[in-house]
């Protein structure tokens, strides 16, 4: 599933644009002896746009991730709203215990988009104005069924909600497995024009995903690189090229708030789950220049600006999809000047298809999935028929099928246990 990159972009070192060589700024003071975790702001030219105003103020970012600690000094001033809607029955979001790498992981992605620079880490995010609210799954290492009476994931219920509660952009750095029930939320995210962020799978996690929600249609796959351009590795050297991959973001050696046993401790992590909220950032800071525009017309611009150019639509599988997101660029074009669709609409999962965001488009609403007794939370059943045998025989049948079934659950049962457990926890 690994391919070398095709072309040696030294993306975040430097950036060539028509000749000319755009250098990155002069890195601010480390916030550790040792560390330079701000590399990626002074990168991007965040300060700038803050200077000019561009803050995120305004825009209403969903943070969709395990469960958070909203009592950080990271957090406070910020617009940062834990939501009351409970996505996992008999689980809640909102987490102060330490031991909780759920909470640090949903901490220290939401500090990516808000962060004011204090405690552990010192992270600064990319949009500090922005209103986030946070929807959890609540701790625990498996998927869970939402206690509604739609046929829907906990993903899809969670993207659901929060388009309902009026997100501009949806981000979420928890990788796992796309579904056919997420289908309908996301195109009904679609036909609301609010833009979807999901951080692709890391190198630990390739022998278990194909097909994560990145591969969805319409949703952005964000995928880690460097500070010098350069993808994820595995342990042996392998480079993590992901075909799914929409466009590649900051995502190496950045710190993460908090430390399992210590809220005060730091180190420097990485993993996709970093390079999703910054591509979200990124957004809210365009959305916030030009708020006429749709969450899909500023994805439409996010995949024309990449690598330092206005271009057209070019995309490659060398893991870097459309390029590396680049703010400055992004920042000088008006996204609705882009058509308002979204420009992903051959991903590997095939879902929503285009038939489910046409629905969704012309009934200005969600369109349910109807509820089948074979729903589970890894997905659809299969369902067997015997037609023509005995009674006995399909007794007999019925019983061995049975048991295959129970044990096949139970395989896939521990699998996706694992999948999830991986999804939130950072490589380093």
């Amino acid at each position: 599933m690994s391919r070398l990159r095709s072309a040696a972009l030294r993306l975040f070192a430097t950036v060539v644009v028509a000749g000319a060589t755009i250098s990155a700024a002069t890195p601010t003071a480390a916030h550790a002896a040792g560390t330079d975790w701000d590399w990626w702001l002074d990168t991007y030219g965040v300060q700038a746009a803050h200077d000019a105003g561009l803050t995120g103020a305004g825009v209403k970012i969903a943070v969709i991730d395990e469960s958070i600690n909203p009592n950080l000094p990271v957090f406070q001033g910020r617009n940062l709203t834990v939501s009351d809607t409970v996505i996992c029955p008999d689980r809640t979001p909102a987490a102060t215990d330490v031991a909780d790498a759920g909470a640090i992981h949903g901490s220290t992605v939401t500090a990516m988009i808000i962060g004011n620079g204090t405690g552990a880490g010192g992270l600064r995010g990319i949009a500090p104005e922005a209103d986030v609210t946070f929807y959890g799954y609540g701790t625990g290492s498996d998927d869970c069924r939402p206690d509604t009476d739609l046929e829907i994931t906990d993903f899809g219920y969670a993207v659901k909600t929060a388009v309902d509660d009026g997100a501009d952009i949806i981000t979420t750095s928890i990788t796992m497995g796309a579904r056919s029930a997420d289908g309908p939320a996301v195109a009904y995210a679609l036909s609301r024009g609010v833009a979807i962020i999901a951080g692709t799978p890391n190198p630990d996690m390739l022998a278990v995903y194909d097909k994560d929600l990145g591969a969805m249609n319409g949703i952005v796959a964000a995928s880690a690189i460097g500070r010098e351009g350069d993808l994820q590795t595995s342990q042996n050297g392998e480079v993590l090229a992901l075909s799914q991959t929409t466009v590649v973001a900051a995502g190496k050696n950045l710190p993460s708030v908090g430390r399992v046993d210590d809220w005060d401790a730091s180190a420097p992590s990485s993993g996709s789950s970093f390079a999703a909220p910054v591509v979200a950032g990124m957004l809210a800071l365009a959305a916030q220049k030009t708020p006429a525009a749709s969450g899909t017309q500023l994805v439409q611009a996010l995949v024309r600006t990449t690598n330092g150019q206005v271009h057209d639509l070019t995309r490659t599988d060398d893991g870097f999809g459309y390029g590396a997101a680049w703010l400055p660029t992004l920042l000088s074009v008006d996204p609705t000047t882009f058509p308002d669709e979204t420009p992903l609409t051959d991903k590997a999962a095939g879902i929503p298809t285009p038939d489910q965001i046409s629905e969704a488009v012309s009934a200005g609403g969600y369109v349910p999935i109807e509820k089948q007794d074979s729903f589970t939370q890894y997905g659809d059943d299969e369902e067997a028929s015997t037609p023509g045998i005995g009674p006995l025989i399909v007794w007999i049948i019925a019983g061995v099928v049975g048991l295959l079934v129970l044990a096949i659950v139970v395989v896939v049962a521990i699998v996706v246990s694992q999948r999830r457990k991986a999804g939130k926890e950072f490589t380093s």
